[in-house]
């Protein structure tokens, strides 16, 4: 995707890395913080010296034994090359909870000499003091930075500033989508915006279904736990009680459904750029088989974990041999329409009956519909709109679906303590920004971003979609998330 401009494979290999949880003084902060404008004005030098001298300052020490200075110099010639002159805006931080650890990571605006969009130069930190900087991890496409009201989500003036900022994005960045955020089940900011089209002929609506991406793993962990609940599943029936035929038995043998919802099986990735291109060939569940076998497994079950799409193919298609029904009828049945989610379903790509926003990339000043496949998965893809999933919430909340002590076996953790994990329960992410617990699920895709969150203490909804690759979207789903943690 555009916002995804660099990755640079010359440092060491991206991580979260974790410290015990201990706050930074405001001045450490701010000392670390000024790395980024030293990062900065060093680039914009182009001077070798200049590089050498940051390099030496900013970066902790087990980088430059790893890396050398030499390497990172040439990092920082080719950004000089590829940047030119760049305005420095400022530096901050923000700290990822993962249980006891913190992940902090300095994030550096700057922009190019004539260009829309600002760079943000996302760069790991150390996990022992002095905090220097140990790699240059990714850089984002995002509009201008911004600095945030201070006051609640709720209030009148935030919500008055947050209107004004997304007038902002859509005015400079074209933007497209829908948001909605909700305390218990009163509505206290809903907005929609932009096209659902390529020839901006259709404007979205809140009728208009955006794809959910990633976002349907949670109702199909939710189904899994429903048939665990009705003594029909365990969490702990092996893989191969399901697919006897799956290659590598020995390790096959020790993944159980608990693996596949925590993506902890060790299971590849079967979305390879060879699936996408026999990709409109595939037309259930079970034809997904073949390219999942293939993928292999690459780990000893339990041991890592591994973000893996194939996890959540396996879990459909238990479902329906646990069921006796068609995955998409027993999510339809069992979790949508005992929820009055009408608008939410795995919909056919090329299905007119209703109204989908087109997944959009940029092609010049234009914006042309990207490749996709022809329906959705027990993965992801299905479709929906803010307020079916504002009914999600509510249902979840209230048992409506699965009772709340089965819900809570659901979004505790599975990952903690293992290397480089997200904190992830069964087809739920957990987050914890700014000391606020949060679980949900978001999705991102060839012009597809969806983010759901749920944040118990405040009992607040914050459901927002985009259709298209647009960096702006990053912005909005960030700084509204930080609006509601308090974490500026």
């Amino acid at each position: 995707m555009n916002r995804l401009l660099l990755w640079f494979g010359i440092m060491i290999s991206f991580f979260f890395e974790n410290v015990w949880a201990q706050a930074l003084s405001q001045t450490e902060r701010a000392r670390i913080e000024q790395f980024g404008e030293q990062y900065v004005r060093a680039l914009n030098s182009g001077a070798a010296d200049s590089f050498a001298k940051t390099i030496d300052a900013i970066f902790a020490a087990s980088t430059l034994e790893k890396i050398g200075n030499a390497r990172i110099q040439k990092q920082m010639e080719r950004l000089h090359n590829d940047f030119g002159a760049l305005g420095y805006h400022h530096s901050e931080i923000t700290e990822f909870n993962m249980g006891d650890a913190i992940s902090r990571v300095l994030h550096v605006y700057a922009k190019p000499s004539g260009a829309t969009m600002w760079r943000d130069f996302q760069f790991r930190i150390a996990a022992n003091p002095p905090h220097k900087l140990t790699e240059l991890a990714f850089i984002a496409e995002v509009a201008e930075p911004v600095y945030l009201p201070n006051s609640a989500i709720t209030d009148p003036n935030t919500l008055s500033w947050l209107n004004s900022y997304i007038d902002k994005l859509i005015a400079e960045n074209d933007l497209a989508g829908s948001v909605l955020i909700a305390e218990d089940e009163r509505v206290v900011f809903e907005r929609v915006y932009g096209f659902a089209d390529a020839k901006r002929a259709v404007k979205v609506t809140s009728e208009t279904r955006f794809n959910l991406g990633s976002g349907n793993k949670m109702f199909t962990a939710l189904a899994i736990a429903q048939l665990v609940a009705a003594g029909k599943l365990s969490y702990h029936d092996p893989l191969l009680k399901f697919f006897p035929d799956f290659p590598q038995r020995e390790l096959a043998a020790k993944v159980t459904i608990h693996h596949l919802l925590s993506h902890t099986s060790g299971i590849g990735e079967f979305w390879t750029d060879e699936y996408q291109r026999h990709w409109h060939e595939i037309k259930s569940l079970r034809d997904y088989l073949s390219w999942i076998y293939r993928a292999g497994i690459t780990f000893v079950p339990g041991k890592e974990f591994h973000y893996s799409n194939s996890n959540f193919l396996l879990a459909g298609l238990i479902i329906e041999q646990a069921s006796g029904m068609d995955y998409y009828n027993y999510v339809r049945q069992n979790i949508y329409q005992l929820l009055g989610m009408t608008a939410t379903d795995s919909y056919f790509r090329n299905d007119d009956k209703v109204s989908l926003a087109a997944p959009l990339k940029r092609e010049g000043a234009s914006w042309v519909v990207t490749d996709q496949n022809l329906r959705g998965s027990s993965a992801g893809g299905g479709y929906s709109t803010t307020r079916d999933m504002l009914k999600f919430a509510r249902g979840l909340v209230a048992g409506k679906i699965l009772s709340k002590e089965n819900l809570s076996t659901m979004l505790a953790s599975k990952t903690r303590g293992l290397a480089e994990a997200t904190d992830y329960g069964y087809g739920f992410i957990l987050s914890n920004e700014g000391n606020v617990p949060s679980f949900g699920h978001g999705g991102i895709a060839a012009g597809v971003n969806f983010e759901f969150c749920y944040f118990p203490q405040l009992d607040l909804t914050f459901v927002i979609f985009c259709n298209q690759n647009n960096g702006a979207y990053d912005d909005l789903r960030k700084n509204i998330i930080k609006l509601i943690t308090g974490a500026r």
